[in-house]
């Protein structure tokens, strides 16, 4: 089932007793605060975590402009980004609005985009529900042994979310390091 604005809002209506809505444009307070916290609330828990399945790689368009700061070169950030995870190579950098400025000429990122509801992974479908559940909780319910509850389910499903993200790559192992062998002689 492919989800939507509407159905992840409505799913969260769902988990504190209220009605579904079928449109933003349904009367109550649930079309209305889901309407206007669904985009911060978006925003906010794809930047709360380094989320694999919302992670993208690109490399940055240089832009011909000569910053007039202390940086060589300056680079178009995608206007997908909600927040940059790291460069390639590493290295300092600074963003100011929609740039970023580097002494490097060329540079990958890897960052987290804006990824779209249907394609968000069931792991992650569960948890964002809690988390808009949470924050429309008071504007619905005004009930706050109900925000109390959505937040426990929410951290429940955040961790099961998180564990189920991490899956989706290898564990790095633990290199052999001569100093530490050193050391347990």
């Amino acid at each position: 089932m492919a989800f939507s604005k509407i159905k992840l809002v409505s799913n969260a209506l769902i988990l504190l007793g209220d009605e579904p809505i079928s449109s933003f444009d349904n009367p109550g307070a649930g079309a209305t605060a889901g309407e206007n916290l669904y985009e911060s609330s978006y925003l906010a828990i794809l930047s709360s975590k380094r989320w694999n399945f919302a992670t993208k790689k690109k490399k940055l368009s240089r832009l011909t402009a000569s910053p007039e700061n202390e940086y060589k070169y300056q680079f178009q950030l995608p206007t997908d980004l909600i927040m940059l995870i790291t460069t390639y190579p590493v290295s300092t950098y600074r963003i100011l609005g929609d740039k970023l400025y580097s002494d490097y000429k060329d540079i990958e990122i890897d960052y987290i985009w804006k990824i779209k509801e249907d394609q968000f992974p069931a792991y992650f479908i569960k948890a964002f529900e809690y988390y808009l559940a949470k924050q429309l909780c008071i504007s619905v319910t005004e009930d706050y042994k109900k925000l109390e509850l959505m937040q426990k389910g929410y951290e429940m499903e955040l961790r099961r979310a998180s564990y189920a993200d991490s899956q989706s790559q290898p564990s790095v192992p633990i290199q052999d390091d001569p100093y530490i062998r050193v050391r347990v002689i």
